[in-house]
């Protein structure tokens, strides 16, 4: 328990001044990387979280491969990832190119490329041995990883660096109330045969604290931002949403990792598994708080 909390105290420390230098980018105006009058702002938009997607994704696909070699397939670990990332960052890519109408279709055109690439992998390494199998869970992993992780970065694209910061906080608390709770009055279990040490008593815990955790986030960007426009009630009810979805995506990845035989996705995030351990939750829950954010 010492060793999560100072782990967790160290990522926060580190994510929260990722995300102050981000923001800090964004409202500043640098010279030398300023392509033109106020286009400095296009330039840098999302960059140090852009790099964060690229390297997080990486490995998220060497844990999502080694899980895949435990069914017995073998998927690549170097085209795939490349495509995982152009598809994962292609958001921060996309402002670029902004304006042209050629580009409306970018994702689709990117995505539909990782699959040729996938299946020229499969061609010329591999021939037609395993290759449904390997072709299907290397677009698993692009979708997965690729795709969702686009949205994830979408979320501070298109609504900035504070709603984004909200999505996190709302995502990563319900984990946490949900695991305090469990750990102290869970009894009721909610998916045994996935997930043994969920329960109804840790989710309803985790959803409540996320709820508390979002108005509170609210309350704060009240007095320091303005023009700040998602009220106390709305933030309440994203937060139990965009929570419940988050615990789903967790029973989504804990599947896949008992289906491979392994109780963590890696060990590259020490006491807390690995990579995609962390990332489950945002994950898949990102696409619904995507569509909230646009409705609030």
């Amino acid at each position: 328990m010492l060793k999560r909390t100072i782990v967790g105290s160290v990522l926060i420390v580190l994510v929260g001044g990722l995300f102050w230098l981000d923001w800090w980018l964004e409202q500043s105006s640098i010279p030398a990387l300023t392509l033109g009058s106020g286009a400095a702002s296009i330039v840098l938009r999302g960059l140090p979280l852009a790099v964060l997607v690229m390297l997080l994704v990486s490995a998220g696909y060497l844990e999502l491969s080694r899980l895949s070699e435990g069914v017995g397939v073998s998927i690549s670990r170097f085209s795939g990832m490349v495509c995982a990332i152009m598809v994962g960052t292609l958001p921060f890519w996309r402002q670029l190119l902004a304006g042209p109408e050629r580009f409306a279709s970018l994702f689709q055109v990117v995505l539909a490329a990782a699959l040729l690439v996938l299946f020229a992998d499969q061609i010329i390494h591999h021939g037609t041995d395993g290759a449904i199998r390997r072709v299907g869970v290397g677009l698993l992993a692009i979708c997965y990883l690729g795709v969702c992780g686009a949205v994830i970065l979408d979320i501070r694209m298109q609504f900035g660096v504070h709603a984004f910061v909200l999505f996190l906080l709302v995502v990563k608390a319900t984990d946490i109330g949900a695991y305090f709770t469990g750990s102290a009055i869970g009894r009721h279990k909610m998916a045994p045969r996935v997930s043994p040490g969920k329960s109804w008593e840790g989710l309803i815990g985790g959803l409540i604290f996320a709820a508390v955790v979002a108005t509170g986030f609210v309350f704060v960007m009240e007095q320091w931002v303005s023009g700040w426009r998602i009220g106390f009630a709305a933030a309440a009810c994203f937060a139990v949403v965009v929570g419940l979805f988050g615990q789903v995506a967790d029973l989504c990845e804990s599947t896949l990792k008992r289906d491979a035989g392994l109780k963590d996705a890696g060990t590259s995030a020490g006491p807390f598994g690995g990579v995609l351990d962390m990332l489950d939750s945002p994950l898949l829950s990102a696409p619904v708080a995507y569509i909230l954010l646009s409705l609030m």
